[in-house]
């Protein structure tokens, strides 16, 4: 019988239920599809090509973000589930007065509560089984790897920890279901409905005065913010910043309803139309209630929205143009400074890289099996020649916080840079004795470079004077995880004796390209084997195009499960506080109504109510985040020159989908709560 009654109940009550369920829909879903990545075919696909530390950081990321995504929704389902127990006290009230234990009425309540959660969870993880499949595509995506013969996959390490977290928080919330319905007293069920809640007004002089302070107060941390640029987290703009964020947005929710009574009741001719004075009061009274959970919803969608959005970013900035900054199968490296050090070995001198080369032919019996083609490159600075002469005298400007003032101009020679060109398949360059070449890859110093070619900056070296070439060459010239050659000048070979003679040499590149794809292991395996002292570092293509992509995908699949919890999160709280508002406020609705107002006017004041009380929030985060934005995109994005036009639309989308999703939910449960209560007066 008691059964029966919970599934009427259920039935009965499906709107009320209808965040409730939503919310653990969301997360059930969202939970096993995220911890189901490392468990992917395309996972396993990833180890065997010698990637498996990506695959181990990414489950390591996934776990650590799941024990607080558990904590965060655990919460939240406890949240929302009070809702129905606050909706509900009149009726549990006249199970009592009918004659029905406190066992009783916790039985029907935990029966819900199983039903609902057993539907929730075998919806949620069908859902999240169909995400985990779309997110292998998208592995595969990131890593290159095809998918030709597709494959079901089920991960039962994420199942199972699904099944074990949300068990744990139904048995959480049906011990805290329980324990609230035994502490009640019958009076206070009956009543529930009778206590009617203050409509509480601030002076509006002082939360003008407040309101004022906190738009100073946030211009202020701004102010701090932009003078931060939001590339050091840590030191003291950006904690100044971040305190007086704090505090500003408090200030505003905390003074906000009575800056919208005083600013809104002296337009009279919009103020006395129709049930705008109840409309505002109400939304006044909302925002007076719960200024503090406002806040904390705004910090958490600022958090959200900014993560969300640089993060995209982010990937595509560190990874977007991984192919063309590896031209070459391995690049090995040696700067000056290592040249004349001594191993502690045989005392020997450390490998000088212009001898690498051979030294590898004669040591590597299979070099020549294994590399299909080598050259060197020989890096010079000129001696008391920096890049700040070079802008002071262009007028050309280096997008970069770093100071380039005392960084030098290096030149490579001409046969050595003609070889890069032919082991990237490009055509050779000509140069005369007095000219030179301008080369780039990188968009921070492209200004640079074109003002260098295109005004005819000459070229002090110990040779003479050289004039450039009218155009910049785009080349990269080694490996690395991003496009990195700055504006290196390409002279010709007569200048290098008397750059020699200097001892100018700063580093040398010896850049291999292999004879096939299935080398890098070998190859790699003989430099170790080689142990020249001399080579300060071996960059390979499949290293960093691996290692971009293993950082692309832990950055994306964590912007989008922290964004996607943090805005389910923030959304659901102002759904269960506006609607547990809106009982408290159902004697006024039935005043209205008796006055004479009908359900089309009650409703549009509802429709008004909801969408304000979850605009105020979502504009102050928009606020904030645009700034932020702004900000870093100034410092980072426009140096890595990155369009964050795409990250900031999918962060707006998912906004728009989740947010506004459940703003109507909220409508019409709260639409729905008010007719029922006008017809059980009526």
């Amino acid at each position: 019988m008691l059964g029966k009654l919970a599934l009427r109940n259920i039935r009965r009550s499906v709107r009320d239920y209808a965040i409730y369920f939503v919310t653990l829909l969301i997360a059930i879903t969202v939970f096993y599809a995220f911890n189901s990545v490392s468990d992917q075919q395309v996972m396993h696909d990833i180890t065997e090509s010698n990637r498996a530390n990506i695959v181990e950081f990414t489950g390591y990321m996934m776990g650590v973000f799941s024990t607080v995504v558990a904590l965060v929704l655990g919460f939240l389902v406890i949240y929302a589930n009070s809702l129905l127990i606050r909706r509900r006290k009149r009726e549990f009230g006249m199970y009592f007065t009918l004659g029905m234990k406190a066992g009783q009425v916790s039985r029907i309540i935990l029966y819900e509560t199983v039903l609902v959660g057993f539907v929730s969870l075998v919806l949620g993880l069908g859902l999240g089984i169909l995400v985990s499949q779309l997110l292998s595509f998208v592995t595969a995506w990131l890593f290159g790897i095809p998918m030709p013969n597709y494959q079901f996959e089920f991960s039962m390490n994420a199942f199972i920890m699904t099944l074990i977290c949300f068990l744990a928080i139904y048995v959480v919330v049906a011990l805290f279901n329980v324990f609230s319905i035994r502490r009640c007293k019958l009076i206070d069920l009956i009543n529930a409905d009778a206590r009617n809640q203050k409509v509480a007004i601030r002076n509006p002089w002082v939360c003008l005065f407040l309101f004022a302070a906190s738009i100073a107060i946030l211009a202020v941390a701004y102010w701090q913010l932009d003078v931060n640029g939001m590339v050091m987290m840590f030191d003291d703009h950006f904690m100044i910043a971040t305190v007086l964020m704090l505090v500003g947005t408090l200030l505003l929710f905390f003074s906000l309803s009575g800056f919208l009574i005083a600013i809104v009741t002296r337009l009279r001719s919009f103020y006395l139309r129709k049930l705008r004075p109840f409309t505002t009061r109400q939304v006044a009274s909302k925002v007076n209630t719960s200024f503090a959970s406002m806040w904390i919803v705004s910090v958490l969608l600022f958090f959200a929205i900014t993560t969300f959005a640089t993060g995209m970013a982010l990937c595509e900035a560190f990874t977007g143009k991984i192919q063309e900054a590896n031209p070459y199968d391995a690049t090995l490296i040696s700067y000056q400074s290592y040249s004349d050090t001594e191993t502690e070995e045989d005392g020997r001198a450390a490998f000088d890289i212009r001898d690498t080369e051979e030294y590898l032919r004669t040591h590597v019996p299979d070099w020549d099996e294994l590399v299909a083609d080598s050259g060197r490159l020989d890096y010079y600075i000129l001696p008391e020649m920096y890049f700040g002469e070079v802008t002071a005298a262009t007028g050309a400007t280096i997008n970069s916080n770093a100071s380039v003032e005392y960084v030098n101009v290096e030149v490579v020679g001409l046969s050595q840079f003609n070889k890069q060109l032919e082991m990237q398949g490009k055509e050779p360059v000509e140069l005369g004795e007095d000219q030179y070449l301008v080369t780039n890859s990188m968009e921070v110093s492209e200004p640079v470079a074109k003002a260098m070619a295109e005004q005819g900056y000459q070229l002090e070296t110990p040779a003479g004077k050289l004039t450039p070439l009218p155009e910049v060459l785009n080349v990269q010239l080694g490996d690395f995880d991003i496009l990195s050659n700055s504006a290196t000048c390409v002279v010709p070979d007569s200048v290098l004796p008397e750059l020699e003679a200097l001892d100018a040499r700063s580093s040398a590149f010896l850049n291999v390209v292999y004879r096939s794809d299935e080398t890098e292991e070998v190859f790699m395996d003989r430099i170790i084997d080689s142990e020249l002292a001399g080579v300060t570092n071996v960059l390979t293509r499949a290293q960093m195009v691996g290692q971009a992509m293993g950082l692309r995908m832990v950055i994306t699949y964590l912007a989008l499960y922290i964004g996607l919890v943090l805005l389910v999160a923030t959304a659901a709280v102002l759904a269960i506080q506006l609607l547990s508002l809106t009982i408290d406020s159902l004697s006024r609705y039935r005043m209205l109504s008796r006055l004479g107002c009908d359900m089309r006017m009650l409703g549009r004041s509802l429709f008004a109510q909801v969408v304000l009380y979850f605009i105020f929030p979502l504009a102050v985060a928009v606020c904030h985040s645009a700034w932020a934005i702004w900000v870093i995109s100034r410092s980072l994005f426009e140096v890595l020159a990155t369009d964050l036009l795409p990250s900031i639309a999918m962060s707006a989308g998912f906004v728009l989908l989740i947010y506004g999703g459940y703003l109507l939910i909220t409508y019409f449960a709260s639409r729905a709560t008010v007719t029922q209560g006008l017809k059980e007066t009526a």
